[in-house]
């Protein structure tokens, strides 16, 4: 399963615990393209929505943190914004612990990340963030596949007071 990159093992992951069967199929275009649409609208209504101050700064660590995923990469942005002590928890896999970890596990991964959240909560040092995201992209040989799936993601003030990655898990399932 690594052949096929990062995002391939996750999608895997996320289907073999427990998806639909509709999830085991790439969602067709139009439907491709409303699970974006979705993710846009959550996107929107997140920097426009009431939260608080701390709040604020999870939901826009989030939201900057999936830009930079669609602009350099997924290993790019979340091995840049990864707790030294960092967690990721793909499903079915070994868990990837620190920056330099979540760098060699997206080494391969070529997929197109997108995702939005939906709330927040933040306390001091501690926030977390929870919403939605569609991973899309081709196996070799130019099969494609896409996955949408729900997540959540436990922030941490780092040394330099900037918001990283504790923990980051999401589960496969259809976007509300």
């Amino acid at each position: 399963m690594r052949s096929f990159g990062f995002a391939l093992t996750i999608a895997a992951g996320l289907l073999a615990a427990g998806a639909a069967p509709a999830q085991t199929a790439p969602p067709p275009g139009e439907e491709l393209a409303a699970a974006r649409a979705k993710v846009a609208a959550a996107a929107k209504a997140a920097r426009e929505g009431t939260w608080t101050a701390a709040e604020r700064a999870v939901v826009e660590a989030d939201l900057a943190f999936a830009a930079d995923a669609a602009a350099r990469g997924a290993a790019a942005a979340f091995a840049d914004r990864m707790h030294p002590e960092g967690r990721l928890l793909p499903a079915g896999q070994p868990l990837v612990v620190g920056p330099e970890a979540v760098r060699v596990a997206f080494a391969d991964d070529r997929a197109r990340w997108e995702w939005a959240p939906l709330g927040a909560v933040a306390d001091g040092d501690v926030g977390a963030t929870w919403g939605i995201a569609v991973i899309s992209g081709e196996r070799p040989g130019g099969e494609p596949f896409a996955v949408t799936t729900r997540y959540t993601t436990v922030w941490k003030r780092g040394a330099t007071g900037a918001w990283k990655i504790w923990l980051d898990a999401g589960t496969a399932g259809p976007l509300p």
